[in-house]
């Protein structure tokens, strides 16, 4: 009986070791790579606004959001994660409005009315009007279901390691019919250029901003494996997702279920993700009712 003690005692320490070293891991992911100021517990009082920016033509990009942030920080907000949208044409939702987004700017207010308070104010909507166009979606935040993510990745991570299985990264590359050759190596081409532009502001990260309609069972249970090999992938690689909430309708009468950002490990692995035979092979399973994709590189450390 002792030695069942002693043996339980052993594995509780040890879990809470591990847990606390995952936990310090991804407050430096945080601070130190993806450039967001998210603590990992705070009020459920507050309010997240996700931000959708569309520059001024000739409107220099780290000078325009970083006039947004300061202007919302003024408002009282925490600004806690600015990125730029790393693709041309990514993938849009049907209820929004049609811009080509330049970037995205995720913010804490102190409560809702704080936000709507700061939303109607002079100031803000003065703000508003040096771009051509700002379009807010609401995230009601839960601090605990977020640790509880974070905590589930730790665990896929974790059963990768033991079962022995071989890893997703390296990718291995579709293979390209002959006819389709000079259209790849086009499409190559492009991303590479893509990759070089986003390399000067973020190597090591890749933050994909996520605005979710859920769609009906069957494309519900689609999701829900593609959503699964996708953790289980980004688990791999101590990414994952970072932000996870209910979405909350602020303009337009949108209709979205859920706001999900998540990191990946640079805009390289990303690219070649996307060519991979992994990701070719289950990304038929991402079923939504609507939903806008956008892939951001971190620049708040710039501005």
């Amino acid at each position: 009986m002792r030695i069942l003690l002693v043996t339980i005692c052993v594995l509780l320490a040890l879990a809470v070791v591990v847990v606390g070293i995952h936990l310090w891991n991804q407050l430096q992911l945080r601070r130190g790579v993806l450039f967001d100021r998210q603590d990992l517990f705070h009020s459920s009082d507050a309010f997240h606004v996700v931000s959708a920016l569309k520059l001024k033509p000739g409107q220099e990009l780290l000078e325009g959001v970083g006039r947004y942030v300061k202007g919302v920080e003024q408002h009282g907000a925490e600004v806690i994660y600015a990125g730029k949208v790393a693709f041309p044409k990514p993938r849009k939702s049907r209820q929004m409005p049609d811009f080509e987004w330049d970037a995205f700017v995720v913010s804490q207010y102190a409560t809702r009315d704080a936000w709507e308070t700061a939303a109607v104010s002079a100031n803000y909507i003065g703000l508003k009007s040096e771009f051509t166009r700002i379009w807010s979606l609401g995230m009601q935040r839960g601090a605990t279901q977020n640790l509880v993510v974070s905590l589930v990745m730790l665990q896929k991570r974790i059963r990768h390691f033991l079962s022995g299985d071989p890893a997703t990264y390296p990718f291995e590359p579709v293979e390209v019919p002959a006819d389709r050759s000079r259209q790849a190596a086009a499409q190559s081409a492009l991303l590479e250029q893509v990759v070089t532009e986003n390399n000067a502001f973020s190597e090591d990260a890749l933050v994909i901003i996520n605005f979710q309609k859920f769609g009906d069972a069957s494309q519900k249970r689609a999701n829900s494996k593609y959503g699964d090999a996708m953790m289980s992938m980004l688990a791999e690689m101590g990414h994952g997702p970072v932000h996870l909430g209910r979405a909350v309708t602020l303009e337009d009468d949108v209709d979205f279920d859920q706001v999900a950002i998540v990191s990946y490990p640079g805009i390289e692995y990303f690219v070649e993700m996307v060519q991979s035979k992994f990701y070719t092979g289950i990304f038929g399973g991402k079923q939504l009712g609507d939903d806008l994709s956008s892939p951001t590189v971190p620049i708040l450390q710039h501005l």
